[in-house]
């Protein structure tokens, strides 16, 4: 197998292991066992414990998948149900990544300071994103008023996931809370 297909699978592994057992629950020997591999092959290719969330996650390229996002808004909408159409598409594509939301969450309520910096980094590559989005889909909204607007749906997404991960309810509150937004964004066009 090649070095990075090995890698990939290892991180997969560290990923059901992390999510099932927490990463103070998780071993070395445990992740090594998973990927039927002896403890010094799984050290070359992973340095250590510590070093398993950030992998994780790099591996993932979301800074990169949040910038080359596909949106498929029709620009002809108005602004409301534009900007419905925004927070369904991206919650729907967040959807297969809600376990590493899960991971650094979980780890980060234990104290994990990478889980933390992690999680931090990717909400700030998430604001970016959404400030992208925003400029490029809805030009109507003067620049002064873009932050606001991209603080209350970074806001939103961010719930939208919580909701999903803690209270197993996204799914029926996606569209009440897209609606909502919207509303409140833009009140006379939804």
């Amino acid at each position: 197998m090649e070095g990075t297909e090995q890698r990939a699978r290892i991180l997969a592994a560290a990923l059901d292991l992390i999510a099932d057992r927490g990463l103070d629950g998780m071993t070395m020997r445990q992740l090594a066992a998973a990927c039927d591999l002896n403890i010094a092959t799984l050290y070359h290719y992973v340095p250590g414990k510590a070093d398993l969330i950030a992998a994780i996650v790099d591996e993932r390229r979301y800074d990169q998948g949040l910038r080359d996002l596909d949106l498929p808004i029709d620009p002809s909408l108005p602004p409301g149900p534009r900007l419905v159409a925004l927070l369904t598409h991206v919650a729907r594509s967040a959807r297969g990544e809600l376990r590493i939301w899960r991971l650094l969450i979980g780890e980060g309520l234990r104290g994990e300071p990478v889980a933390r910096a992690e999680a931090t980094r990717l909400s700030a590559a998430l604001t970016a994103a959404v400030d992208s989005w925003l400029a490029k889909l809805f030009p109507e909204v003067a620049p002064a008023r873009r932050h606001d607007v991209s603080s209350v749906v970074t806001g939103q997404l961010l719930a939208g996931f919580l909701d999903e991960l803690l209270l197993d309810r996204g799914g029926d509150r996606l569209a009440a809370r897209a609606e909502a937004t919207a509303a409140a964004v833009f009140p006379s066009s939804s």
